[in-house]
């Protein structure tokens, strides 16, 4: 059975969270601790594969969820590679997150790196010539340590995908 748009809200968007002033710090990062378990869960665990489709659709309308995702993905260890490639299967527009995504590629293992690529492949916002050369510079400078692992041709692929926002 397909998860609903509101169960979804529910979810991950308890009004309350949004309309309480925490009085201790604990009790927020509890609160997004939560909110990030269950994206983990909706888009990893096997239970709800077929409601999949449904919460990657949910997460590309709602920015609130993009953030969810993101810290998912920034707090996870076994699911980092099924996080990441959720963003090009659910072809969310992570542009504003490039940077984040470029040192995945750069920092993470191949699978996530190659998944993390993928995203920026589907990547189809403006990004600014600077940040271009920034990255392009950084990713250079990253790529003679691996010139001889499996991730050097991932960091000359991410090379040329930034050169398309250089001009």
């Amino acid at each position: 059975m397909a998860i609903k748009r509101d169960l979804l809200v529910d979810k991950l968007f308890n009004e309350k969270q949004y309309n309480t002033l925490y009085i201790s710090k604990v009790d927020e990062e509890n609160a997004q601790k939560e909110q990030v378990e269950t994206m983990v869960e909706l888009l990893c665990d096997d239970r709800h594969k077929a409601s999949r489709q449904g919460v990657l659709n949910f997460i590309k309308k709602e920015p609130k969820a993009l953030e969810i995702l993101m810290r998912a993905i920034i707090e996870a260890t076994s699911d980092k590679k099924t996080l990441v490639a959720a963003c090009w299967e659910g072809n969310i527009e992570c542009t504003p997150f490039l940077t984040f995504f470029a040192t995945l590629v750069v920092k993470e293992n191949f699978e996530v790196a190659m998944e993390a690529l993928t995203v920026i492949e589907h990547m189809t916002g403006e990004v600014k010539p600077e940040l271009a050369k920034k990255l392009i510079e950084e990713v250079k400078a990253q790529y003679k340590p691996q010139a001889e692992t499996s991730k050097a041709a991932l960091l000359l692929d991410l090379v040329q995908l930034l050169h398309r926002w250089e001009v």
